[in-house]
């Protein structure tokens, strides 16, 4: 495990602590799809992706709290579970680009 810092090198805010710029926001959004599709394709979904457990790093958006990852074929409520992940993440990111 590696502190995850921000541009200061102060520890990174979580999403929900920031304010985004519309081109920003559009940015993580995209770029936290990317990785969800990226965790999908091994098998895992993270249960409990939301403002709380992303942190906004100098480099970008960093997803946290990953011992919770379920099995999206072992486990009965993944639909679910993806689904409301992905829900979160466009709600959240949502408030600064509504588009």
């Amino acid at each position: 495990m590696e502190l995850v810092t921000d541009a200061e090198g102060r520890s990174a805010p979580r999403l929900g602590e920031v304010d985004l710029q519309p081109q920003q926001a559009r940015d993580f959004h995209r770029f936290l799809l990317q990785q969800v599709v990226r965790m999908l394709c091994i098998g895992l979904i993270h249960g409990d992706l939301s403002e709380y457990n992303v942190l906004v790093a100098a480099e970008g958006p960093v997803i946290i709290d990953l011992p919770q990852v379920v099995s999206a074929a072992g486990n009965n409520a993944a639909r679910a579970m993806l689904l409301r992940d992905v829900g979160n993440l466009a709600n959240t990111l949502g408030q600064f680009a509504p588009e």
